[in-house]
């Protein structure tokens, strides 16, 4: 009869042990379940650094054939302004080429006044 009253009294408290010990094991699992879930973010994390320093190191390149382009243009305006000074100096020499032929010109225009002239006497003389 006291073992039959002992167990009725330790009924309770056994009932809400396993309460709590069923309690327990159910959040453990979604403590499981929540670990996974972080082990998955991690490896997805861990590719998109990956993707990252690829994409990184592209543009590190990309940079580097920039700046060999800027050379390469800075040495091309160079070239250019160089050039535009010689056309400038053939310019002027033009310049003075065609003033030395308008005196030219203008000398022979004198001188074939002065034929002109010459032959007029001579053919007065005649």
């Amino acid at each position: 009869m006291k073992i039959l009253q002992l167990l009725q009294e330790l009924k309770k408290p056994l009932n809400r042990l396993t309460k709590l010990l069923w309690q327990l094991m159910k959040l453990l699992q979604k403590i499981m379940k929540l670990m996974q879930n972080l082990m998955k973010l991690v490896h997805h994390l861990m590719k998109l650094m990956q993707h990252l320093m690829k994409l990184m190191q592209h543009l590190m390149k990309l940079m580097q054939h920039l700046m060999k382009l800027m050379q390469h243009l800075m040495k091309l305006v160079q070239h250019l302004m160089k050039l535009v000074q010689h056309l400038m100096k053939l310019m002027q020499h033009l310049m003075k080429l065609m003033q030395h032929l308008m005196k030219l010109m203008q000398h022979l225009m004198k001188l074939m006044q002065h034929l002109m002239k010459l032959m007029q006497h001579l053919m007065k003389l005649m």
